[in-house]
């Protein structure tokens, strides 16, 4: 019946208008609320959330990370000695709470090879020969992670430019 689907679509319309908006607008203002207090007293736990819920889309990891360290947050760099797949938290000296870097933030690392990577770290690495040994990443991970600075807990703290070298010189390296 056209009258029955003409007050069908306007109580639609009438609603369309007003109800969906308001419910959306309350929804998010709570979500934008609590966020802003995480972010403000909780900021580094606030900026691991964040990057280990990527890709979302609206900021880059390194926004996310640039922002935390100007609000106050210690950023520690990807380690294989120190950091997990995903970001997480460590206590610095005087208590609060630094970002531990993962090894997610490192492009093109497959995630099963670096979990491998920390389920067999044990006390650590110390050396480039031992973790391509008991860990058995791909010879290109070792090499993505020397590039990204990620090997410089190995061997005394050695340099990009000494960890690369020391990858070429094993034996698969290719």
């Amino acid at each position: 019946d056209p009258g029955f689907a003409r007050n069908c679509f306007e109580q639609i319309r009438g609603f369309g208008s007003y109800g969906f908006p308001e419910s959306h607008a309350a929804s998010f203002a709570k979500l934008v609320y609590i966020s802003s207090w995480l972010k403000r007293h909780h900021p580094a736990a606030f900026a691991c959330a964040l990057l280990n819920s990527q890709p979302m889309g609206f900021y880059a990891p390194a926004q996310i990370v640039r922002d935390a360290v100007e609000h106050g947050v210690e950023a520690r760099a990807p380690d294989v000695n120190r950091s997990d797949w995903d970001n997480t938290l460590a206590r610095r000296a005087d208590g609060a709470l630094a970002l531990q870097l993962g090894l997610r933030q490192i492009d093109g690392l497959p995630e099963a090879d670096m979990r491998r990577l920390v389920a067999r770290r044990e006390a650590g690495y110390d050396s480039v020969e031992e973790l391509a040994r008991r860990a058995a990443p791909p010879h290109g991970a070792l090499r993505k992670l020397a590039d990204a600075d990620a090997l410089r807990s190995l061997g005394g703290g050695q340099g990009r430019r000494e960890a690369l070298w020391e990858t070429r010189r094993l034996p698969d390296a290719k």
